[in-house]
């Protein structure tokens, strides 16, 4: 940390400036695209080969996805949602129940504050708030949201929502939690 712009004698462009690199190989390239690009922007890759055609794309201001890393068991792709009282994946034997508080491990949830740059690490003792609150749904329930913003200490652009189940959330293994 900070994140390399460069990586592999590679270098990905968006709107004409280099943005920070996670990885590439021959077929792939992560690559985080930083907050203060928004509408429509232009992408290419430079290589030791040549420099690619644009790739056109329009960036939303905020476009929530959890992270579907997580593994319990024999269980993997589970969506990255922890109760906070165990510190356990949410699985089907592990399931959310009133009063629970979840952490909710995402990415998309645009500029906080303060603003941190891509690529770089969060402060580990500073909390960095996104400037959209998001709204949490379990099913048609709202969860009271605690914190929504950068994870503290990590890389620029992994979040967390921190939230708490309200009474009455309708019980099953297939509620849809959704984020917006």
């Amino acid at each position: 940390i900070p994140l390399p712009t460069a990586l592999g004698q590679s270098c990905l462009t968006v709107n004409g400036t280099p943005i920070p690199l996670l990885f590439v190989s021959a077929g792939q390239v992560n690559a985080q695209l930083p907050l203060n690009v928004g509408g429509n922007a232009t992408m290419a890759i430079h290589t030791p080969a040549g420099i690619s055609n644009n790739f056109n794309f329009v960036v939303d201001s905020a476009a929530p996805a959890i992270f579907l890393t997580g593994t319990a068991g024999p269980e993997t792709g589970l969506a990255t949602i922890f109760r906070a009282d165990n510190g356990q994946l949410v699985t089907p034997t592990n399931p959310l129940h009133a009063g629970d508080t979840v952490i909710i491990y995402l990415t998309g949830m645009g500029p906080t504050n303060p603003g941190v740059a891509a690529g770089t690490q969060t402060p580990a003792s500073l909390l960095t708030s996104v400037t959209q609150p998001p709204v949490v749904t379990v099913g048609s329930s709202n969860l009271s949201v605690l914190y929504a913003g950068l994870v503290p200490g990590s890389i620029s652009g992994l979040y967390q929502i921190n939230a708490t189940v309200p009474g009455g959330v309708t019980p099953g293994d297939s509620v849809p939690l959704m984020i917006s």
